[in-house]
């Protein structure tokens, strides 16, 4: 009965997380498809959308806690430091290349953020380090491409965002699915194996450190010893 009930929990947890990302793709979209946004300079709403994401993503946190982990809550703080950076610099003429540090801070924040629970998830051995990292490598490629067009394409700052909040909300969507691929017990088993092996190797390295250290640690004490017997025997051969 408590499994039951717990797999009820983590389903709605899930579902949550879903309706998160599926909102940065609904964004995107919009971006891409609304007749007039083009005519609409990016910063009059980058700050506002980012807000809004702030908003969600704390209210998802809050609403999908989990023991030690903090991602949501730091994305949250990341979405509303992007938007107070845009509002800060929003009368700065070059408002294209505004948008394109503000974008490119967003990108190195969510890296770092997932990077630092990728290394949580691998020390707690779970095996949902893989999809995490392979989402993080793939964020990171996505930054680097749209910050570039940025600020090389300033007209179509509309544009751009518009894809990269699609690209950034599948790419996010893509964690909680397979989350729920790994629940079968023989993936999850295959994956456990893996890093159970890796710890292995790991410890394995270590203990042949410190054997070496040891016996280069022992090698100066016996020359000293010998040194001592043939300074013994001269005396002896001297009398």
């Amino acid at each position: 009965m408590n499994k039951v009930v717990l797999k009820e929990y983590e389903g709605k947890l899930l579902i949550i997380d879903i309706m998160l990302y599926c909102m940065f793709i609904v964004v995107g979209f919009v971006l891409l498809n609304f007749p007039l946004i083009d005519k609409i300079n990016p910063m009059e709403y980058a700050a506002p959308l980012f807000y809004m994401f702030a908003f969600f993503s704390l209210l998802a946190y809050f609403l999908n806690r989990k023991k030690g982990d903090y991602e949501l809550l730091i994305f949250g703080f990341i979405n509303v430091c992007v938007a107070s950076f845009i509002l800060i610099y929003e009368s700065y003429p070059d408002c294209g290349f505004i948008l394109a540090d503000a974008v490119l801070i967003y990108s190195i924040a969510n890296v770092l953020n997932k990077g630092y629970h990728c290394g949580k998830l691998l020390q707690q051995r779970n095996t949902n380090f893989f999809i995490k990292t392979a989402v993080t490598v793939l964020l990171l490629f996505l930054g680097v491409f749209v910050v570039s067009s940025l600020y090389t394409k300033v007209e179509a700052g509309s544009m751009i965002l518009g894809y990269y909040f699609v690209i950034l909300g599948l790419l996010s969507l893509f964690e909680p699915l397979m989350e729920i691929l790994m629940k079968n017990q023989k993936i999850e088993k295959i994956m456990l194996d893996f890093l159970a092996n890796e710890t292995v190797s790991d410890k394995e390295k270590n203990q042949t450190k410190k054997v070496t250290k040891k016996e280069e640690n022992k090698k100066p004490i016996k020359e000293v010893k010998n040194h001592k017997v043939n300074s013994k025997t001269k005396k002896s051969t001297k009398k």
